[in-house]
C-alpha cells in the first residue's frame, strides 16, 4: 500500500556539506579574475578601450561573487542566489562586452544613441544597482518571535488522486485543442505555420490548462516511485528526455522556447531535492544541450518549417541564420542579455526624449488574462510604450509592434525613469532573499511540500532579465497548476507524532546513509 503521508515516507533530504556553510567566498578572487580579463580585452579588442569597461567590470566583480561561489561548491546546485549569480554575470558583462566588440546592435532603432556611450551609461546604473543589491540580500535576517503554526504535510496519496484528476482535465483539454484543428496533421500545420497564429487567438486561459499534463505527470512520478528512481539513474534520464519530447510537441511547436525548457529545468530541480542530488557536471551538460536547443529553435521560431532544410542538406545552418537574423550573436545578445534594449530606454529618459508611465506597464501585466467584458479598457502595455522608445512615433501608423524585452530595470526606467531603474534592484534582493530561503528551508526539511513548491519559486528569481507580464504568465502557466494539486493534497498535522522517523546517531539507518544525499559535490 502507498503511505498517505510524507510521514510514513520521508523523502530524501539534501544535506548541504560544512563547506557550503562556511563564509561567503573570498572576493579577492572574483576581482583579480574579472580584472585580468577586462585588462586583457581592452588590450586585444579596440573597441573595448572605452570608459564604459570601468563600470561594465564593476558590475561583472559584484555579481561575480556568487558565481565563484558556485564553483567552488560553496553552495547548492541550485542555489537561487548562485543561479543568478550565474546568468547575472552574462547578462551584466559578458553581454554588454559582446555588444560593443561584435558591433551588434538592435535592427531598425529609431535615432539610435551613441552607442558604447549608452552601454557605460546603463553599465553605471547597472554597477549602483548591484552594489544596492547586494547590501540587500546581506542584511541580517529578523529573528523575532515566530508563532507556532502547525505544520501541514503532503497527503500522498491525495496528492496522486488530485495529480490525475489535474491531469485528466489537461489532457482532455488537448484533445479538444487537437480535434478544433481537424487533428493531429491539422494542429501540426497549425503550430508550425505562421508565427502569429490567429487561431490561437482568445484561447489564453484554455491553453494554460492544455499545456499543463507533461510536467504534472513527472511531479507525480517523481513523488510516487521517488525511491525506485533514485536507485536507477537511468530511468530518471529516459523520463526527463520524454518530458522534453512530450512538452515540446503540446507547446513548443507554438514557437516559444520557455514552454519546452522550463518545465524540463523545473522537474530537475524537483529530482535533486526529492530523489537524488545532480551533480554540477550533469547539469552543465543539461545546460549545454539547453543552449543548442535554443539556438536551434530560435531558428524554428523564424523560419518555421524551412528549418527542416538543414536536416534534408539542402540549406546550412549559416544560410538559415542569416537569412532569419538568428545567428549565435543575436542568441548571446539579445536571448541572454538586454544591454542594447536597455541603453536605448535610459538613454531616452536622460535626453528628455521620454516621460515615466508611472505603472501603466504594470497595470496591464497583472489584467493581461482578464476578458475585455470584465476590463474593457487596459492599461497602456510595454508594446506600445516600448515601440515609440525604440521605433519612433509613427511606428503606431504602422502595423508593426516591438516585441522586445526589458528585464527588471529596463522595465522599471519604462515606468518611474532612472530612479525606478536603480530601485528595481532593491525589489530584485527581497525577492531573492525570500526564494532562496524558502528554497533552503526545503533542502533542509524532509517534506515533501516544499521540495515541490520550491522549484515554483525558484524561477521568481529569473525577473532580472524579465518584464513583469512575462512573470505572471510563467507563473500561471508553469507553476500554478502544481502548487494547487499540492495545496489541495496537504493536510494539518497538529503535532501528534513527528514528521519523520528519529534516527540515532549510529544506528544502521544512519549508517547506511537511507534517504540522504550530499549535496553540492
Amino acid at each position: 500500500m502507498s503511505p498517505r503521508t510524507d510521514e510514513l515516507l520521508p523523502a530524501p533530504v539534501v544535506r548541504v556539506s560544512a563547506e557550503e556553510r562556511r563564509s561567503p567566498p573570498d572576493g579577492r578572487l572574483t576581482t583579480a579574475l574579472v580584472l585580468s580579463l577586462s585588462l586583457a580585452l581592452v588590450v586585444f579588442v579596440p573597441s573595448l578601450r572605452h570608459w564604459l569597461m570601468v563600470p561594465v567590470t564593476l558590475s561583472g566583480i559584484l555579481i561575480g561573487v556568487d558565481t565563484v561561489a558556485w564553483f567552488h561548491r560553496r553552495t547548492d546546485v541550485f542555489d537561487p542566489r548562485a543561479y543568478l549569480g550565474l546568468t547575472g554575470f552574462h547578462f551584466f558583462y559578458v553581454a554588454p562586452i559582446l555588444q560593443v566588440s561584435l558591433d551588434h546592435w538592435s535592427p531598425r532603432i529609431y535615432d539610435p544613441p551613441d552607442w558604447p556611450n549608452a552601454i557605460g551609461a546603463m553599465a553605471v546604473l547597472n554597477t549602483l544597482g548591484l552594489a544596492l543589491y547586494r547590501v540587500v540580500v546581506a542584511l541580517p535576517a529578523r529573528r523575532g518571535r515566530r508563532r507556532h503554526r502547525p505544520a501541514r504535510q503532503l497527503d500522498v496519496r491525495a496528492f496522486w488522486w488530485f495529480g490525475l484528476l489535474a491531469v485528466a482535465v489537461s489532457f482532455a483539454a488537448f484533445g479538444v485543442e487537437v480535434a478544433m484543428f481537424g487533428g493531429l496533421s491539422g494542429f501540426v500545420e497549425v503550430m508550425t505555420g505562421s508565427y502569429e497564429r490567429p487561431e490561437l487567438a482568445g484561447l489564453g486561459w484554455f491553453l494554460l490548462i492544455t499545456e499543463a499534463f507533461p510536467a504534472l505527470m513527472v511531479a507525480m512520478v517523481l513523488v510516487r516511485w521517488r525511491s525506485a528512481l533514485a536507485r536507477r539513474p537511468g530511468l530518471l534520464i529516459l523520463l526527463m528526455t520524454g518530458l522534453a519530447v512530450t512538452q515540446f510537441f503540446v507547446s513548443g511547436l507554438k514557437g516559444s522556447r520557455s514552454s519546452t525548457m522550463w518545465p524540463v529545468l523545473l522537474c530537475l530541480i524537483i529530482i535533486h531535492l526529492l530523489v537524488r542530488r545532480i551533480p554540477r557536471r550533469a547539469l552543465l551538460a543539461v545546460v549545454a544541450v539547453l543552449l543548442v536547443y535554443m539556438y536551434g529553435y530560435g531558428l524554428y521560431k523564424s523560419a518555421g518549417p524551412d528549418v527542416l532544410a538543414v536536416a534534408n542538406g539542402t540549406r546550412s545552418v549559416e544560410q538559415v541564420s542569416s537569412a532569419t537574423g538568428r545567428d549565435l550573436p543575436t542568441l548571446l545578445t539579445g536571448d541572454f542579455g538586454r544591454a542594447d534594449v536597455q541603453a536605448v530606454v535610459l538613454d531616452r529618459h536622460l535626453h528628455g526624449e521620454a516621460e515615466p508611465v508611472l505603472g501603466s506597464t504594470y497595470l496591464n501585466a497583472v489584467t493581461l488574462l482578464l476578458p475585455d467584458a470584465l476590463l474593457p479598457y487596459h492599461p497602456m502595455s510595454k508594446v506600445e510604450v516600448g515601440s515609440v522608445l525604440l521605433y519612433g512615433p509613427t511606428i503606431l501608423e504602422s502595423e508593426h509592434r516591438s516585441s522586445k524585452v526589458y528585464g527588471l530595470a529596463g522595465e522599471a526606467i519604462i515606468n518611474f525613469g532612472p530612479v525606478g531603474g536603480l530601485l528595481s534592484f532593491a525589489v530584485l534582493g527581497l525577492v531573492v532573499r525570500a526564494v532562496r530561503r524558502y528554497y533552503l528551508n526545503a533542502v533542509h526539511r524532509p517534506d515533501l511540500a516544499p521540495k515541490l513548491l520550491a522549484p515554483m519559486a525558484w524561477t521568481l528569481v529569473g525577473i532580472v532579465s524579465a518584464d513583469l507580464d512575462n512573470v505572471v504568465f510563467f507563473q500561471l502557466k508553469y507553476a500554478l497548476p502544481l502548487v494547487v494539486v499540492v495545496l489541495l493534497s496537504r493536510r494539518l498535522d497538529r503535532g501528534s507524532r513527528p514528521a519523520v522517523p528519529q534516527v540515532r546517531p549510529g544506528s544502521p539507518h544512519r549508517r547506511a546513509g537511507a534517504h540522504r544525499i550530499p549535496a553540492g559535490r
